[in-house]
């Protein structure tokens, strides 16, 4: 979800209350067997790191980044990328006193050209290089808000340009004479394992930031949650949640959030758990700790953090018609433009104008299921009759077309062709960790149990004070 669509919906979502965060020092992912729980002091006082408390196999070793020889020649690894780094560490990667670095921030709209005629140099050379090398068509899409690096000679060209894609990747363009040349740098993370506790007193969205949450990793909780709870209607004052995850740090400075490895959710005194297991090909799922996943045929709500206008009744007043009629569906009021998911796997049945129902998209899911989605402003461009959707996939956008009083979404949810009431319908045999990983799972469970244990018991002792 765009993030200023959400802060606009965040309404839903901020806390005053109570929150607590905890961080500990350890780089591993998967700590299996680790006997040291979480307490409420940082942990960095007590194990130093690289510690014999932590198994062999779950350090990451903090080492130099790769550089990809994408042009003729490799350049140092040497070269400081990141702008945040400490005092000492900025010292040791400074460039001769006639050479200075350039920040600039990319605008919408902007291309390279446009950057470098600000700045005063001239792109014909680089342009040459795009256009001959696939690699370096990378240049050619540029976000707004992203960063590009330049080193410059005082009263010369440009000598070098650095173009940061992701948190561990990073394109340089140097001038070796008469010519740029382009290398790929990858780096290794070193990854840390933090958590954070909170109390809902708001909105998730807002407690959650209070907490120490990233807006990623709130909608990660959700994704995860969001089977059990929905989160439009569930959840109530007093509610409480903690988030195992990784941190991924780069000359000792955080530069991402990773992978949450275990997580609960109390909601309406309702505990709910999950635990990460990644398996062989590097595929991360959610189970509960005795291994049921926590994953659902269908989510729980098409748009998140919408609130329900009118539910599936035999008898309802329609605001246009002027008649009372079957609501067959849930109607979920939510801005025009919020992004519409489709709540299973399946595929496009129907997609198109439909009366009453405006703009109306029918997933088919299997011989069983169906859903509808009605009344949007418009559809995903992409998308076509036989067209395959994945679960939680964005498919349109809500709207008002057809007979709507307002900007909402018509959801209904048919089963065999009939009707059903898509907030009281229960799954069953929901599927279970596979037979070979049961073992690791199990050994795996019952650390981060045992940890979970410890912070909601510091989690309600602080809430009660």
């Amino acid at each position: 979800m765009p993030k200023g669509l959400l802060k606009k919906i965040a309404s839903a979502l901020r806390l005053s209350g109570k929150t607590h965060t905890h961080r500990l020092p350890g780089r591993g992912v998967w700590l299996l067997g680790l006997a040291a729980f979480l307490t409420s002091v940082t942990i960095a006082a007590i194990i130093p790191r690289g510690s014999n408390s932590l198994p062999v196999n779950a350090l990451i070793p903090s080492t130099p980044p790769q550089t990809v020889l994408l042009g003729e020649t490799s350049i140092p690894a040497a070269i400081n990328l990141t702008t945040n780094l400490p005092a000492e560490t900025e010292a040791s990667h400074k460039t001769p006193d006639r050479e200075q670095w350039i920040e600039v921030t990319i605008r919408k709209g902007d291309t390279l050209s446009d950057i470098l005629k600000r700045a005063g140099h001239d792109s014909s050379d680089i342009h040459r290089l795009i256009q001959s090398n696939p690699d370096a068509r990378v240049f050619r899409q540029m976000y707004p808000g992203q960063k590009l690096r330049m080193r410059i000679e005082a009263n010369g060209p440009l000598q070098e340009l650095v173009y940061e894609t992701g948190p561990g990747e990073a394109f340089h363009l140097v001038r070796h004479e008469d010519r740029f040349e382009l290398t790929k740098e990858l780096r290794t993370f070193e990854t840390r394992i933090a958590h954070v506790s909170g109390t809902i007193e708001s909105s998730l969205f807002e407690d959650g930031q209070d907490a120490g949450l990233s807006d990623n990793l709130i909608m990660k909780l959700v994704e995860i949650f969001g089977w059990d709870i929905d989160f439009a209607l569930d959840l109530r004052r007093g509610d409480n949640f903690s988030v195992i995850h990784e941190e991924k740090f780069w000359r000792g400075q955080k530069v991402t959030d990773g992978a949450i490895l275990a997580a609960e959710f109390v909601n309406q005194g309702r505990l709910f758990r999950t635990i990460a297991f990644r398996d062989a090909n590097g595929y991360t799922s959610y189970y509960t700790p005795d291994g049921a996943s926590v994953r659902r045929p269908f989510l729980r709500t098409p748009v998140e953090f919408s609130r329900i206008t009118s539910r599936f009744t035999g008898n309802r007043y329609h605001p246009i018609l002027k008649t009372w009629r079957a609501h067959k569906g849930v109607d979920y009021a939510a801005p025009v433009g919020t992004p519409v998911r489709t709540t299973a796997s399946g595929r496009v049945l129907s997609i198109g104008w439909n009366g009453g129902y405006g703009k109306r998209i029918v997933i088919r899911h299997n011989a069983t299921y169906n859903t509808v989605y009605a009344h949007l402003s418009r559809f995903r461009s992409d998308l076509r009759v036989g067209s395959f959707v994945d679960q939680g996939q964005t498919i349109g956008n809500v709207g008002a077309t057809g007979l709507a009083s307002g900007p909402h979404l018509h959801y209904e949810f048919q089963v065999n062709g009939a009707h059903r009431n898509p907030l009281t319908f229960k799954f069953t045999g929901e599927a279970k960790i596979a037979s070979q990983n049961r073992d690791e799972f199990a050994r795996l469970a019952n650390d981060w149990t045992a940890r979970l244990d410890v912070i909601s018991r510091g989690t309600q002792i602080a809430a009660s004070r």
